[in-house]
């Protein structure tokens, strides 16, 4: 599944004057992505936001102001937690409202696509998404696909699998730690069987 870009309108704003802008204007740009983009990850939501307005940071100023008109919207949300062991939160469509618990212990069988990313230079703009910028459950999604077969596959063979479905080269430590931990999450839920003796691993 390709990832479906949504083109908001561009509005210079001087950086000085952003936070005095129309509240209501931003958390309309914010729904736009949420409904188009849905699920997205808050950091790649907020600066997709604040690009529109030709502001590429968000600063000491400006982060607290955009995150508070982000909540502020009521949006659908479930939280994650990077190999950073930083918490963000996972921006998702209304027809997802209710579904929350079972998204976030990677347990949801009503969404089952996952978005490759690829090398950035051959991204159309908007769409380049790092690790860091993928709800886990795209990534859970992905490594289920990879096992779809349902024989047992060695352990790193699953991390490299998973790796270039989702449209990455080389496996860097944010993504082999990301990897890792979508694996271990969906082992501990019961998706995933991992054989110790074999060192390998299964779909249920």
């Amino acid at each position: 599944m390709e990832y479906s870009c949504v083109d908001l309108q561009l509005t210079g704003v001087p950086y000085k004057d952003f936070t005095g802008y129309d509240r209501q204007g931003i958390a309309s740009r914010f729904m736009q992505v949420i409904e188009g983009e849905g699920p997205v990850v808050d950091d790649f939501l907020e600066l997709k936001v604040l690009k529109s307005f030709a502001i590429f940071q968000r600063g000491s100023l400006i982060a607290p102001f955009m995150r508070d008109i982000l909540l502020s919207t009521g949006a659908v949300c479930t939280r994650q937690t990077d190999c950073d062991g930083a918490e963000h939160l996972v921006f998702w469509p209304e027809s997802f409202r209710g579904c929350e618990a079972d998204i976030e212990a990677l347990q949801f069988r009503g969404y089952t696509d996952y978005r490759p990313s690829g090398q950035k230079e051959n991204m159309r703009e908007g769409t380049f998404r790092s690790i860091a910028d993928f709800p886990q459950i795209e990534v859970f999604n992905a490594m289920c696909a990879f096992l779809e077969s349902g024989e047992p596959v060695k352990r790193e063979d699953v991390l490299t699998g998973t790796n270039r479905l989702l449209g990455f080269q080389v496996k860097g430590r944010q993504i082999r730690e990301t990897l890792s931990n979508v694996l271990k999450a969906g082992i501990a839920n019961g998706t995933f069987v991992f054989n110790r003796r074999g060192g390998t691993i299964r779909l249920r």
